[in-house]
């Protein structure tokens, strides 16, 4: 984290390239993700392989965990909205792992897109961040984009139920809620490292019963094995980045970055599985993009008269 420091002064600057990193790698999870669920030899569940990288994620993870035990008689603050969060993500994540069974990946992860509406709302009612007249115009946008995501279903191959399209709508709110409450916990001082902890831990906690449940352990060969490890790696490195650069700026700041996030989806989309966007589809993200570069302008005024004002 220092030397990002040193390469990059600006906390703006050093959110964006930590949210860079993060997109990349949890764009990169999701490929894998759907190549393991939707392998017609031996397909693995989702909430399997959300399960198992998480728990693989904890065994790299428990030195520091052991650390943190031994060095603070506490081990965390806030411990219910360290839950709350792990449930939030846990849902979240099977829920969006769900999807790409039935679903190219650029259109599933296309539904993130209307965060910008959420994400400005959620701000000014809960961060009391500043609610302007480009923003309102933003969150119309969002929806108008939204409802041409939910049309552009009818352009896939097989046509999708309106029920199948909400799913990556309702994990989306999942990841919405948990950017919320990880914001909540950043500004009460709470450190990364106890942010990423937290999550990596509790989350196959709380899947390994409702897993059991369904008496169905899988069977993994070495190569869904070596799949599933690096899938954690990239896991505890996009989670660690994720969590550094939400604490260092405002949400808002954040918002534009979502359209670079599909846009990396897209090319391992394409890399693995050779899928491409249909028509409508392409129309409703071409105005989610309108919206991200809207707000990214009034960010990028707003910033400036700040520097003048203090240089």
């Amino acid at each position: 984290m220092n030397v990002i420091k040193t390469v990059f002064r600006s906390p703006s600057q050093q959110a964006t390239f930590l949210k860079i990193i993060s997109f990349i790698l949890y764009a990169w999870n999701d490929a894998l993700s759907k190549q393991l669920s939707t392998n017609i030899s031996a397909p693995l569940a989702p909430l399997s392989i959300v399960l198992i990288q998480y728990a693989i994620a904890a065994l790299l993870l428990s030195p520091g965990f052991m650390i943190k035990i031994n060095n603070s008689p506490r081990i965390f603050a806030h411990s219910h909205l360290h839950l709350i969060r792990a449930l939030l993500c846990a849902a979240g994540i099977v829920i969006l792992n769900q999807s790409f069974q039935i679903m190219p990946l650029s259109y599933a992860v296309g539904f993130n897109l209307l965060s910008p509406c959420l994400t400005i709302i959620c701000a000014y009612y809960f961060f009391h961040e500043a609610l302007s007249q480009r923003k309102i115009i933003a969150i119309i946008l969002s929806i108008i984009a939204y409802v041409i995501l939910l049309d552009s279903r009818h352009d896939l191959p097989s046509d999708l139920s309106l029920q199948a399209c909400l799913l990556p709508s309702l994990a989306m709110l999942c990841f919405q809620a948990n950017t919320l409450v990880t914001k909540q916990l950043a500004k009460s001082k709470e450190s990364t490292l106890n942010l990423t902890l937290s999550l990596f831990f509790l989350i196959p906690l709380l899947l390994c019963p409702l897993h059991l449940s369904t008496l169905d352990w899988p069977s993994i060969n070495q190569s869904q094995t070596i799949t599933l490890c690096q899938m954690a790696i990239n896991g505890i490195v996009a989670a660690f980045a994720l969590h550094r650069a939400i604490a260092s700026v405002e949400l808002i700041f954040l918002i534009p970055f979502g359209f670079l996030k599909y846009g990396i989806v897209s090319a391992f989309g394409f890399l693995y599985f050779a899928e491409l966007p249909g028509v409508s589809h392409s129309i409703g993200i071409s105005i989610t993009l309108c919206t991200l570069i809207l707000l990214n302008m009034g960010y990028r005024r707003t910033d400036r008269v700040q520097g003048h004002l203090s240089a």
